[in-house]
């Protein structure tokens, strides 16, 4: 795929945006950008969804996500909960239960289901997505991008605003805008076998053996299906070229179990190596990248898809923004200085992992001893387990204000840890006001102020405040009267001061901040 040379600029738009790949994040971008009426095409490669189950792990992050739509109870009906993990096959498991999630667990489910519910939702909102659609060169100009693309045979013209590349390590979005991808190649591979077993392991934690030999570890997908991945010793350095077959992997199986559990029935057996990627930029202009087309990295601990839907998550509300002429075009520029750092620390845990995974030598063992040792402290357990479960991505200091007062420490960081109380003395979390994919503003201290009619009038982003009362004494809320919380779930600002009056002016110079219009502030 190429890039083509700037073409005169046209008035025709056959969608808003264009978002190539239909993954689960394509998907989801697709759909938060309906959720704001934004005219949306999906355009696949592929002219079937891939049966294989490339991501088996979502995370009690994306479990969160899906709860600000109103959606998580789709996903858990059709998965295995499982309530800890592991960091590079350290003896010492992760526990998601205190990482101060609505569902506090991740999900053992087959991303073939994960997509078939996810283009459900987005196509229910309006989203049309095209099967069999190769965008083969795009070209920019001041007003959109034009898309040529191959289907059929043949080869038709496309004209949007914005192009979204969601198609993975190999992105042709990213190529043909000319965006670099650097990094490391592959020194390590792994393997994985998606298999049926007639003598699988018991209920419990998934199955994790480590021996000379390697590591090996077997978790349930579902109607009777078991994702068994493991690292050989033997075999870590061959490459990912050749491909793996289920004597193989039966082989590799034993030499580290003792027994290869009867596995047969083979969907899928693959080789996958460590190569670790990223991109210069995620926005070239009218084209951004989110996913694996911006990152790429060993598959440790199940964070490459859920990373990929906090990049769309990110962008959708504010690319909706932008469209609409809610918020001007620099926005968009905070999705690059919020995701990139959030990419840029799952790379470096996974290349922490890896080192574990492949100990061999008894210096490296005992490190991954020392580091299960570790794990066993309260408290660095449940710093590695929020990292890895997608509540410990760096804080955004984006939502910072310039030439402000030091920003309230909670401002920037992920939503988690609060119940709420409300007047009519039922519990619920502030993920649930945020359905309708919008600023949302609440008031603390109890009672109703007039910060929400303030906010009504001036802001037609913001949805809405109501009078809560905390539930729990999460940590680092105790102070906080009144809190701004994004669509996606990050807290753009968090305020202490009691009076209504100077919140209501804070909290609107807040917005104008964020949407960057003249008329906000």
């Amino acid at each position: 795929m190429t890039t083509t040379h700037e073409t005169p600029t046209t008035s025709r738009v056959d969608a808003d945006v264009v978002v190539v790949g239909a993954g689960p994040v394509g998907l989801w971008l697709a759909a938060e950008l309906r959720l704001h009426e934004v005219s949306v095409l999906v355009l696949e490669k592929a002219t079937t969804r891939d049966a294989r189950s490339r991501a088996v792990g979502m995370q009690a992050g994306t479990l969160d996500t899906f709860a600000t739509r109103g959606l998580a109870d789709r996903f858990i009906e059709r998965g295995i909960p499982v309530p800890t993990g592991h960091f590079g096959a350290a003896g010492t498991r992760l526990d998601f239960r205190r990482v101060g999630a609505v569902h506090p667990f991740s999900l053992a489910l087959s991303q073939y289901v994960t997509e078939q519910l996810l283009e459900e939702h987005a196509t229910s909102r309006g989203a049309e997505v095209r099967r069999g659609q190769e965008v083969i060169s795009l070209a920019q100009d001041d007003a959109g991008v034009e898309l040529v693309v191959r289907a059929d045979g043949g080869h038709t013209t496309l004209r949007t605003r914005w192009v979204v590349g969601c198609d993975g390590t190999r992105s042709a979005v990213r190529q043909a805008a000319g965006i670099g991808f650097p990094g490391t190649d592959t020194t390590m591979t792994g393997w994985l076998a998606d298999v049926a077993l007639a003598d699988p392991p018991g209920p419990g934690d998934p199955l994790m053996v480590r021996g000379p030999a390697g590591v090996v570890l077997a978790a349930p997908l579902g109607d009777g299906m078991y994702r068994i991945a493991g690292l050989s010793n033997a075999t870590k350095g061959h490459g990912v070229g050749a491909p793996l077959t289920l004597d193989e992997a039966r082989e590799r199986t034993r030499a580290v179990v003792g027994h290869d559990m009867g596995m047969h029935s083979p969907l899928w057996l693959s080789q996958y190596g460590n190569a670790t990627r990223q991109a210069t930029t995620y926005r070239s202009r009218q084209v951004l990248l989110a996913g694996d087309a911006a990152h790429m990295f060993f598959p440790a601990g199940g964070q490459g898809m859920n990373l990929g839907i906090q990049d769309a998550a990110n962008l959708g509300w504010k690319l909706a923004a932008t469209v609409r002429g809610r918020a001007s075009d620099a926005l968009l520029d905070t999705y690059d200085a919020e995701r990139r750092p959030a990419g840029a620390a799952v790379m470096d845990n996974t290349r922490a992992q890896s080192a574990l995974f492949s100990a061999e030598t008894p210096e490296e063992v005992a490190l991954r001893d020392a580091f299960s040792e570790a794990l066993a402290h309260p408290e660095t357990n449940l710093m590695w387990a929020r990292r890895v479960a997608g509540f410990g991505d760096p804080r955004y200091t984006t939502c910072d204000r310039p030439d402000a007062a030091p920003a309230h420490p909670m401002a920037g960081t992920r939503l988690a840890g609060l119940a709420l109380r409300s007047g009519a003395d039922e519990v619920c979390t502030p993920h649930q006001l945020l359905h309708g994919g919008e600023l949302v503003l609440l008031d603390l201290d109890g009672r109703h102020t007039p910060l929400a009619s303030a906010m009504a009038t001036r802001h037609d982003i913001a949805h809405h405040a109501v009078g809560v009362q905390r539930e729990t004494s999460a940590e680092g809320w105790h102070d906080v009267t009144s809190v701004l919380i994004r669509p996606d779930a990050r807290i753009a600002w968090a305020g202490t001061d009691h009076d209504p009056r100077r919140r209501a002016e804070e909290v609107a110079a807040v917005v104008g901040d964020l949407l960057e219009r003249p008329d906000a502030a």
